[in-house]
C-alpha cells in the first residue's frame, strides 16, 4: 500500500468518531455500546524496546470506562497477504505499549496495567486464514504445562469477508463487496444516510476520501464492459462512473437539514433528480422502487407497490437499509 493511501487510513482513525462507531459495532458488550465519542483519547504510538529498537505503529487510542482507561489498539497493517504472526506480532505490541506506561508511570490508580483491545484491520481480498490466538502457533505443551503458556487474541476487521454489521466501517464494506450497480446503489444509499448522522460529522470529509480512494482501487479499469462482467465473477460487475459522481461525494459533506431539501441519499440517479423536486419521501419512493426493480429483475408485484406507495419516510428507510444488509426482497415484503 503506497504512502497515500496509508495515510488516508490513518486520517480516518484519527476520528474518534470513527473509533467509537466500530468499536461499538464490533464488540457485544453494552460497555462498548455505551460509550461517548468524549470518552476517546488519542495516544503516543511509538515504542521502543529496552535495546533501543523502535517500534512505530500508527494508531493507538484510549476510552475511559467506569473511570478506568482501557486502551483500544488499532494496527493498521494493509497488506494484501495474511501474516500468519500476527498474534505473536500484537503480543509484541500490547508488551511495548505496557512497557512504556509502566516507564511514564501511567498506570491505573491500583499500580496495575489496563486490558487491550487490539484489531488488526484487514484489506486483502483473500481470506484472512492466518491464527487469531497465539496458542494456535504454539506446540501443545506437556501435561502440567498449559498454565504457563503465553495467551494473546486479536480482533480482526475485514475489509471484503466481515460479516454485516451496523458501524459506519461496515457499511463502506457493503459498498465494496458490491456486485451489481444496484446492490452498489443500495448499499451506499444506507453508507449515506449514516453518514448524516450529527455524531460522524466532524468524520464526513475523511469518510468521502476513504470511499474515493477505496473504490477506484479496488474497481482499477474504470470502463467496465458490463456484459462481459457478468460472465466473470472474479471481477466488479458495475463501473465508478455509473454509481457515483462528484455530486454523490459532495452530498455524503451535507448536513442532514440539507439532505431533507435536497431528497434522496445519492446514488440513483433518477430517484434523486425527481427527488430533489418532490421532497425527500418521494425521492424516497422512487428510490427504493428502483432498488426493487433490479433486484427483482423489474417484477414488483402489484401489492408490493401500493404498499411502497403508502409507505411513510421511516419505513421507506428501513426497506432502504435492509436490502442494503442482504435481506432478500421477496421475503422481506411477505414478512410485512
Amino acid at each position: 500500500m503506497n504512502a497515500s493511501r496509508d495515510n488516508i487510513y490513518k486520517q480516518l482513525f484519527s476520528h474518534p468518531e470513527i473509533v467509537r462507531d466500530l468499536v461499538a459495532g464490533a464488540l457485544p458488550g453494552a460497555w462498548a455500546q455505551a460509550l461517548e465519542v468524549e470518552a476517546f483519547e488519542r495516544v503516543n504510538a511509538s515504542y521502543a524496546s529496552d535495546q533501543g529498537k523502535a517500534r512505530h505503529e500508527d494508531v493507538v487510542w484510549r476510552a475511559r470506562i467506569g473511570g478506568e482507561w482501557v486502551y483500544v489498539y488499532i494496527l493498521l497493517e494493509f497488506q494484501s497477504r495474511p501474516d500468519k504472526w500476527m498474534a505473536l506480532r500484537m503480543q509484541v505490541y500490547i508488551g511495548l505499549l505496557y512497557q512504556d506506561l509502566i516507564a511514564q508511570h501511567k498506570l491505573s490508580k491500583h499500580g496495575k496495567l489496563p486490558p487491550v483491545l487490539p484489531i488488526v484491520f484487514y484489506h486483502g481480498r483473500r481470506p484472512w486464514h492466518a491464527a487469531a490466538e497465539l496458542a494456535e502457533l504454539m506446540l501443545l505443551p506437556p501435561d502440567g504445562l498449559e498454565q504457563f503458556q503465553a495467551q494473546q487474541r486479536y480482533l480482526l476487521i475485514d475489509q471484503y469477508h466481515d460479516a454485516a454489521r451496523g458501524d459506519i466501517v461496515s457499511l463502506l464494506f457493503r459498498v465494496l463487496r458490491s456486485d451489481t450497480a444496484a446492490e452498489m446503489r443500495a448499499a451506499a444509499i444506507a453508507f449515506a444516510e449514516r453518514m448524516q448522522h450529527p455524531d460522524l460529522e466532524p468524520a464526513r470529509t475523511s469518510l468521502s476520501n476513504w470511499l474515493q480512494l477505496t473504490l477506484i482501487d479496488g474497481l482499477g479499469d474504470a470502463n467496465l464492459n458490463l456484459e462481459e462482467d457478468l460472465a466473470m465473477p472474479s471481477k466488479p460487475k458495475y463501473t465508478f462512473e455509473e454509481v457515483f459522481n462528484d455530486e454523490f461525494f459532495a452530498r455524503l459533506m451535507t448536513g442532514p437539514d440539507e439532505a431533507r431539501k435536497q431528497g434522496i441519499e445519492q446514488g440513483m440517479q433518477q430517484g434523486m433528480q425527481q427527488g430533489m423536486q418532490q421532497g425527500m419521501q418521494q425521492g424516497e419512493l422512487l428510490a427504493l422502487r428502483n432498488v426493487l426493480g433490479d433486484l427483482l429483475a423489474g417484477d414488483v408485484p402489484e401489492e408490493v407497490g401500493r404498499r411502497i406507495a403508502d409507505a411513510d419516510s421511516g419505513q421507506l428507510r428501513a426497506w432502504i437499509n435492509s436490502i442494503a444488509a442482504g435481506a432478500s426482497p421477496r421475503q422481506l415484503f411477505a414478512e410485512g
